[in-house]
């Protein structure tokens, strides 16, 4: 997870199933996010001033449109752990596919398009609600709009940190008055903070990794 944050986001995805095998249900979501959260921390504080804060604005409205989405999802499966599981898989699945398409394909930048930005948040902000897991979609977007490593991870860092941390009360509120089971529990923040130093070691590896890493990968 300190990897991907700082260095290859794609890497993020190997941590779902990971996660799925020690958590269930919500819980697979809730146990990821405070180790994100974490890693956020780090990452902002190191390239948050490469941020290209244009670039942002655009999304809000259309991750919040894929938030209300994923809540809506969580509510009408309720306790169906095993749709949550396939789902996830599907998500995980669909974005290593397009981070490999991403890494082989190299397509030269484009103009930003009211059509492409509503598309790219609203899929972003479903499937980091749900899966915690949005960092191919995103950084297509940002690469199709020319931004350099240091950009991207510097946008990204501030965008991720806000998104995650307006889902933990949202995570809260489903978990207080929908069915479906915890987001956290007492086991899941003993976990996170037994692994959170993991993270931040994950982190340090991924900022020198940045520094030789080739603009195209």
């Amino acid at each position: 997870i300190g990897l991907s944050k700082s260095a290859l986001p794609g890497a993020g995805l190997l941590a779902i199933p990971l996660l799925a095998e020690v958590a269930i249900g919500r819980g697979i979501a809730g146990t990821m996010l405070p180790m994100l959260l974490v890693a956020d921390v780090f990452v902002v504080f190191w390239y948050g001033r490469h941020s290209r804060y244009d670039v942002l604005p655009p999304l809000i409205a259309p991750v919040a449109a894929g938030f209300v989405a994923g809540a809506a999802f969580f509510i009408a499966i309720g306790s169906a752990n095993r749709i949550l599981e396939v789902t996830l898989g599907v998500i995980v699945g669909a974005l290593v596919i397009l981070q490999l398409y991403r890494t082989i394909r190299s397509s030269p930048p484009v103009i930003e398009t009211p059509m492409v930005t509503r598309a790219t948040g609203l899929v972003g902000g479903f499937t980091t609600f749900v899966a915690n897991a949005a960092g191919p979609v995103l950084n297509t977007y940002f690469l199709a709009l020319g931004l350099s490593k240091n950009e991207l991870i510097g946008s990204s860092a501030w965008f991720y940190f806000m998104v995650n941390a307006a889902k933990i009360p949202l995570y809260i509120g489903l978990m207080w008055f929908t069915s479906g089971g915890a987001f956290f529990t007492a086991e899941s923040l003993l976990y996170d903070a037994v692994l959170s130093p993991l993270v931040v070691v994950g982190a340090f590896g991924g900022r020198y990794l940045l520094t030789v890493m080739s603009q195209h990968l």
